[in-house]
This record gives structure tokens, sequence and C-alpha cells, in this order.
């Protein structure tokens, strides 16, 4: 993972967030230079215009799942949905988006952490493939996946 104090780290999110989990990351960013809620976070993250290269990816993306019938990634700044996902649950500490489509299941998990060298956020991604589709689709969007959540934790600091 490119980017100044953005790291690989263990999956650890609340229980009961998605049963079931067959892939799944977890990066984080330490320490930030202030002190956000879950929400605050997920607003600077996605609060503004993703830039082009994250719209083109997302644009080609739909273009290319639309045969198959996959629920189309709307990147937005909405609040109720931030990015492209639904907000699903919201806590001061955490906040999850996702939604659930024929080939997989996936939630987006954004938490703050108190460390002693000051607070970070992690992103962690969770995700049920369902069939051999789902299989293939995180197989193929994985490196994508992981620039877009780089750049996602960079709008942080």
């Amino acid at each position: 993972m490119s980017g100044p104090n953005i790291k690989r780290t263990s999956t650890v999110v609340p229980a009961g967030i998605l049963e079931g989990v067959n892939w799944q990351d977890s990066f984080e960013i330490v320490p930030l230079h202030q002190k956000l809620s879950a929400e605050d976070a997920v607003e600077k993250m996605f609060g503004d215009a993703p830039p082009l290269w994250i719209r083109m990816l997302n644009g080609l993306r739909n273009a290319l799942v639309r045969p198959f019938g996959i629920k189309p990634g709307q990147i937005t700044t909405d609040d109720r949905q931030p990015g492209a996902f639904p907000t699903l649950q919201k806590t001061e500490d955490y906040v999850v988006l996702g939604y659930d489509d024929w080939h997989l299941n996936f939630r987006v998990v954004v938490q703050t952490h108190d460390r002693p060298a000051g607070q970070s956020v992690s992103l962690t991604t969770l995700v049920r493939r369902n069939n051999w589709f789902g299989y293939l689709y995180v197989f193929l969007i994985t490196p994508f996946h992981d620039l877009i959540v780089s750049r996602l934790l960079r709008n942080l600091n």
C-alpha cells in the first residue's frame, strides 16, 4: 500500500457486520493530524468529488458489468450514500457502508482507533462471494481496490 503512514493491518471489526466473509482486507493510516469521529472520517474520505481517474474507473466498471446485471456504482457526495455505497450502520467509532448483489455482498467499515501515537483510521473491506462470478470479480478488481483505498486514506491528512 502506498502513501505516508498507510499500512496493511489485521482485520478487526465489530461482530455481525457480514456473515460468511470469504475475502477481506484492512488498511490503516496513523497517526492523524486531527481527531475525527468515524462519520467525519467518512466525510473527509468520500466528501469531495473523487479524482478523474477514479470516476473513469467507475464508469468503465459500470459499462463492463452492466450485461451481467450487477448494480452500478454511482459516485456521489450525498451524506446518506458516501462514495458509491449506502450507509448501513453508524456509531461514533465506526461507519458501515455496502450492499448485497447476486454475485457478492460487501461491507466497507471505517473505524477510528485511539493509539499511543495518536488517532488512526482503518478502512476494512469484507466480502462474501456468492458464486464463481463473485470470485472472478474480486480477483479482477483487487489491484484497483488497493489504489482507491490508498487514495481515500490519504484524503485524511
